[in-house]
């Protein structure tokens, strides 16, 4: 209870002070509670924090307008994104399906998923799914309630890692990338692969989707992609030396 009444005293005081300097409002937050926030502001380096908040302020119509407050934020520095590339998967997978403007393709139609590379696996059912079939639609679901992994990576061969990274640079993210499956060790050549898929309604196809290859480097120019002492490989052994990102996923907050 301690901790809910803390953050709640935060909120309204971000509320209350965004008018009182919009430059560092969040720095000026953080300073207030010494210690909770000290060891943040001493070596924001060190943790690499990076902050970004939007307050929604409404008026009488209920019309919305956004105030954007952020504290050490640097696009070129790079951390890992884990789950948050799972976002833009999803918007992505939906708005590929719009786009095809297929009859009878929809979120719903089951999804099949074939093999065309080592490495890939198929999918031909789906135990969570009412119907045991599977489907962007259950797909986004197992993102957006457990951020499954597997669904992700999915929607990653449906999408295409081209057309997910020339979406993002159409969006304005930049500084953004997204290389790989995930969890599954994916990197390299077998990223560039895309398994074949096909959509039915009941018995009939509907869009038959092959295999695809992804040539194309996306190179960003980022520092700290060398980080730890050590890791364990896809084998489990450990590896004495630094952890290399510089060719994986990257997602900047803004």
């Amino acid at each position: 209870m301690k901790n809910v009444l803390f953050f709640i005293t935060l909120f309204i005081n971000l509320n209350a002070m965004a008018q009182e300097n919009e430059n560092n409002l969040i720095e000026t937050i953080l300073r207030r509670y010494p210690d909770q926030f000290n060891s943040v502001l001493n070596h924001p380096e060190k943790n690499q924090i990076q902050i970004l908040y939007t307050q929604v302020n409404r008026d009488g119509h209920n019309k919305p307008s956004f105030k954007t407050f952020s504290y050490n934020l640097d696009d070129h520095r790079y951390f890992y994104p884990a789950s948050t590339v799972k976002l833009a998967a999803v918007v992505f997978a939906l708005e590929k399906i719009n786009e095809l403007n297929i009859k009878g393709l929809t979120a719903k139609s089951i999804m099949l998923t074939g093999v065309s590379y080592q490495g890939q696996t198929a999918v031909t059912a789906d135990t969570t799914a009412e119907s045991g079939l599977p489907t962007i639609e259950h797909y986004i679901k197992k993102i957006l309630l457990t951020s499954d992994n597997d669904a992700f990576n999915r929607l990653f061969e449906f999408i295409g890692r081209g057309e997910i990274n020339g979406k993002l640079k159409k969006y304005g993210f930049s500084t953004s990338r997204i290389l790989n499956r995930l969890a599954i060790g994916d990197a390299a050549e077998s990223a560039k692969h895309s398994n074949p898929i096909h959509f039915y309604n009941d018995k009939r196809l509907i869009y038959d989707q092959p295999a695809r290859y992804d040539a194309s480097e996306y190179p960003l120019v980022l520092t700290n992609t060398v980080m730890g002492k050590a890791y364990l490989d896809s084998a489990e052994h450990l590896v004495n030396k630094p952890f290399s990102l510089e060719n994986k996923n990257a997602f900047s907050i803004t």
